[in-house]
């Protein structure tokens, strides 16, 4: 037990550490918080997609075809998604698009910001694979889905046809680095070409910086937020902290997915909301 905590407050202390330097920047005024969006644009474009290219192109074919870890991370995002989304509609009686809001807000973790160097401290580089497929799902089914219920719930703006929107969004999804450099690398990886030493090392270097420029980036959009607690945000919290978590392990039972890849699915699914829910809001 007190190994376990120990591993757990080792992975934690340093992440809560770059976080908090954030908010303190932003609060004493050293960096505007609008200067988050410089770092975030860093963090998302250049390091993390050189980090997930590296690492995808190290895959073997076993970690590539392994279709239960795939499948239990794509129905435990897609699962709370689908029932956040009715409960909202149907219980809190919310509008389609302000639904379809609170669904990604329940359902998208924090793969960027936060899953990296959460999952890469407790399980090791092997668990970008899990961000990497996770990424992948959210850019090509949660966004566009999204993108697509906030269209048809507008009201008084000129409407796109679905399937345009849909379409738009994933080929807008394909464009960003964070999608194509992992598809990239497994591509690498399914047709066993190396990565030459000297490709490696000059990713590296810049793929390394995601942990601390991401959660720095994170710290500093908090510091010019205000705390405001609504029963739908207690919700929120609640389907996103407790209730994938928990979905992911029962999936990974009924897929028979054990050891290290169970971890990474309930730890996948434990992550708090994507930064990117705030920008759709």
């Amino acid at each position: 037990m007190l190994s376990t905590l120990s591993m757990i407050l080792d992975a934690l202390a340093p992440v809560a550490f770059v976080i908090l330097l954030g908010v303190l920047a932003g609060r004493v005024g050293l960096i505007s918080s609008k200067s988050s969006n410089v770092l975030a644009t860093l963090a998302l474009d250049f390091c993390l997609p050189a980090l997930l290219f590296t690492a995808t192109a190290k895959m073997t074919m076993q970690e590539l075809t392994n279709w239960q870890f795939f499948a239990g991370i794509a129905i435990g995002l897609l699962s709370i998604y689908i029932v956040a989304l009715v409960i909202s509609l149907a219980i809190f009686r919310k509008p389609l698009a302000v639904s379809s809001m609170q669904a990604l807000n329940s359902s998208f973790p924090n793969m960027a910001f936060m899953g990296v160097p959460i999952l890469t401290a407790v399980i090791g580089s092997a668990a970008v694979l899990s961000v990497v497929i996770g990424n992948l799902i959210s850019s090509f089914v949660l966004l566009p889905l999204t993108l697509t219920l906030l269209e048809a719930g507008s009201a008084g703006q000129e409407k796109k046809h679905g399937a345009t929107l849909v379409w738009s969004s994933i080929f807008s999804a394909i464009k960003k680095p964070l999608v194509w450099a992992p598809l990239a690398g497994i591509v690498m990886a399914v047709v066993q070409i190396p990565l030459p030493s000297l490709g490696q090392k000059s990713f590296d270097l810049i793929g390394t910086a995601t942990s601390g420029v991401a959660l720095f980036a994170l710290g500093l959009v908090l510091s010019g937020q205000k705390l405001h607690v609504g029963v739908p945000a207690v919700v929120n919290i609640t389907f996103k902290i407790v209730a994938q978590p928990l979905a992911m392990w029962a999936l990974a039972i009924w897929f028979g997915v054990r050891g290290v890849y169970c971890r990474e699915m309930i730890l996948l699914g434990a992550l708090p909301t994507a930064s990117m829910a705030a920008m759709f809001a």
